[in-house]
């Protein structure tokens, strides 16, 4: 069979959606947790997002995620890969882009909005390069991180040693 449409050209599809996190009740997809906003796409909670062929093998680069919010309630607004802009907007709100290069499928996509408290540290590769690593969790919770910093490194360099 033929198509419509020829193997070398491109189609943009443009979708619009709206999401009422408040009312989400099944924490897949994005949703609000207490105080926070969260998302939850594994296995197929990216669907409920927006439309999109959620299968593991359909991989996509998710270049530019724009996360907006009230900065007084929600000062920590996180994403997936590479903080690449942030600053204030009117009315007391605040933006973040987030950008992420490497292919993966849409369940491994995450954004969260809260009032978050995090350690912060550095790693250094086999290179030499310096690498900035911070880990998030709920303000009454950073006291319980340590664990979680010191298991980043050493995964980091098992990562490094083994490949």
């Amino acid at each position: 069979k033929s198509s419509a449409l020829s193997s070398t050209s491109t189609t943009k599809v443009t979708t619009t959606v709206e999401v009422i996190p408040e009312e989400n009740t099944q924490l897949s997809g994005l949703y609000k947790s207490g105080p926070m906003y969260c998302t939850q796409c594994e296995a197929t909670g990216f669907r409920r997002i927006t439309y999109y062929p959620d299968r593991p093998d359909n991989m996509a680069v998710f270049e530019r995620v724009r996360i907006e919010a009230d900065k007084e309630n929600y000062p920590v607004l996180l994403g997936n890969g590479n903080l690449m802009e942030s600053g204030d907007l009117e009315d007391g709100r605040h933006y973040s882009v987030w950008s992420d290069p490497f292919p993966k499928p849409s369940y491994l996509f995450c954004i969260v909005a809260g009032n978050l408290g995090s350690i912060r540290d550095t790693y250094q590769t086999t290179s030499g390069r310096n690498v900035q690593l911070e880990i998030f969790s709920e303000k009454e919770n950073v006291g319980k991180l340590d664990y979680a910093m010191e298991s980043l490194k050493r995964s980091m360099k098992w990562d490094e040693d083994k490949f």
